[in-house]
């Protein structure tokens, strides 16, 4: 295996956090506050590569894949926008799937423009009676002689207003026999296609919606891997995409503290500092302690993905607590600026908002444990498993 390159990592740091602090921390809660994607903003981030860490050659700046430099890029950005942070993610997904198991006609139309950011391709995957039990879902593509006719409903869709097409996960029917889920490319302007907003206290920009499919009519060619094996095949890309939802909450949490610091500096109690008093420097301490421990645990879990070993506990370890951690720090940065946290004129509530909902996507700290227990010590955690069987 190749071994990591600190000149690469230092190099998208900088970039990253320059553009960052210049173009994205200034309109941090406006954007937040805001429904409207920020399309120019999108392609500048495009432009600096982060989009084509994932994508192979052309489009990686970088000479090889490298999953700890997207979370050193998603972190940066965290620290200025969570919710740029969180459009960069999809991107990185999709433009993976799509290079590994796309058809040669799906990278040629698709992976140019999604990292330029020209376009964005959603992720239909949840449903509304099978979220984290994903492989029970009911959309179906039924096999035609020369493609798939695509039926069911996809719920908590993130950029489902914003995207030209979507990756939909379906379970395969052919000749009456189910073969198990496969993944379709779908434009989102195919005849049979409906879309409604799911209303969110935070992810403005980003925005959640409803899928609707009826009798959606797709080639075969638009098939994203091998058909009835998406999920041993294709969808193992949740065990990257779960540390880097982490670090846009230990970016955002971490930005938090660095203002309440300052903050704590300057205001006064009683006659001196509230930086003087350890019931205020305490709790800062604790907080950046738990928030280094979650962030070394998302990086060991992007470091064994780039060298191709087991990471999916170290994913999940990283889903469930960093986030954990992340909330709690922002409140206690919003408590810390006591009434003037609580108002919207500080970023602290809206950053609260947002970080807790990265508490929920991609599997809740409850599944994540479940998997965590699985990987460690076998199925007889796992709850699920002799339901299964049954």
């Amino acid at each position: 295996m190749t071994p990591r390159s600190d000149h690469d990592h230092d190099g998208i740091r900088t970039a990253v956090r320059a553009f960052a602090t210049k173009q994205l921390a200034p309109g941090y809660l406006d954007r937040a506050k805001s429904t409207e994607f920020p399309w120019k903003l999108h392609r500048e981030i495009a432009a600096l590569g982060i989009y084509g860490l994932l994508a192979g050659d052309p489009y990686n700046p970088l000479e090889r894949e490298d999953f700890v430099a997207a979370g050193i890029a998603i972190e940066e950005l965290a620290y200025a926008d969570f919710n740029v942070a969180n459009i960069a993610i999809p991107v990185l997904l999709m433009s993976s799937l799509i290079r590994q198991h796309g058809s040669d006609a799906l990278i040629e139309q698709w992976l140019g423009r999604l990292v330029s950011g020209e376009t964005f391709v959603a992720f239909g995957l949840t449903e509304p009676d099978t979220g984290s039990d994903a492989a029970n879902i009911k959309t179906t593509a039924r096999a035609t002689t020369d493609g798939y006719v695509l039926n069911g409903e996809k719920t908590s869709v993130t950029m489902l207003g914003n995207a030209e097409a979507i990756i939909v996960a379906a379970r395969t029917i052919r000749d009456g026999a189910d073969l198990g889920v496969s993944a379709f490319l779908v434009p989102l302007d195919s005849p049979g296609i409906a879309k409604s907003v799911v209303p969110d206290t935070g992810w403005g920009i980003l925005g959640r919606g409803v899928l609707h499919l009826d009798d959606v009519e797709i080639p075969a060619a638009d098939m994203i891997g091998a058909e009835g094996r998406a999920f041993s095949r294709v969808l193992n890309g949740f065990d990257f995409t779960r540390p880097l939802l982490a670090l846009t909450g230990i970016g955002t949490a971490q930005a938090a503290l660095d203002e309440t610091a300052q903050y704590v500096r300057r205001r006064t109690a009683f006659g001196t500092e509230l930086a003087k008093f350890e019931g205020v420097s305490f709790p800062i301490a604790e907080h950046l302690t738990k928030l280094e421990a979650a962030r070394l645990i998302c990086y060991s879990a992007l470091e064994k993905r780039t060298l191709g070993l087991p990471h999916t506990a170290e994913a999940a370890m990283a889903k469930w607590y960093g986030p954990l951690v992340a909330s709690a720090a922002v409140k206690e940065c919003l408590l810390l600026h006591g009434n003037y946290g609580y108002s919207q004129e500080l970023p602290f509530e809206q950053r609260l908002r947002d970080v807790m909902s990265v508490e929920i996507a991609d599997g809740t700290a409850q599944i994540q444990k479940i998997i965590i227990m699985r990987e460690k010590y076998g199925t007889d955690f796992v709850p699920y498993e002799k339901r299964r069987k049954s």
